[in-house]
């Protein structure tokens, strides 16, 4: 049930963080940002949303197997704080990912070192950078050879 919960969450969260980037006019040629900043932001909130254990109060958290231990019994309602704490891991990846990215990349923006030529944008990468293609090429002259030995 859960497991099956989260999947479609995470395809609809997906989609929505693709779509997002496509709006705002973001280029994500692989939707790297939907895959792994809005699934993977998805994922960490589900591991604190989802794990319930022995019923609602029952929080496995940072403990394993076990539950959050309070002395010598399952601690009560903690739940909430561990859903705080991977909010607030949430926050500090992006952070974290925020800060290295624009000190790579804004260099290399101002550069000029990001932006592909007008003529280049205009033919497409594939093929100016790519051609002939050879990944799809299938040679339809060449005649097929089948040995079959016993």
């Amino acid at each position: 049930g859960s497991a099956f919960t989260i999947a479609i969450l995470g395809g609809l969260l997906y989609q929505g963080g693709s779509s997002l980037m496509k709006m705002i006019k973001v280029d994500d040629p692989i939707d790297a940002f939907a895959v792994h900043g809005v699934c993977g932001a998805w994922g960490t909130i589900a591991a604190a949303l989802f794990d319930w254990g022995d019923g609602f109060d029952h929080f496995h958290g940072w403990s394993g197997f076990s539950c959050v231990m309070d002395g010598d019994s399952c601690a009560k309602n903690v739940g909430g704080d561990g859903l705080a704490a991977n909010l607030a891991e949430i926050v500090t990846i992006a952070g974290w990912v925020a800060f290295w990215s624009a000190l790579v990349f804004a260099p290399l923006r101002f550069g000029g070192f990001l932006r592909a030529s007008d003529s280049v944008q205009e033919q497409g990468f594939d093929t100016v950078k790519h051609s002939p293609s050879k990944a799809y090429t299938v040679e339809t002259n060449a005649p097929a050879a089948i040995t079959l030995s016993a």
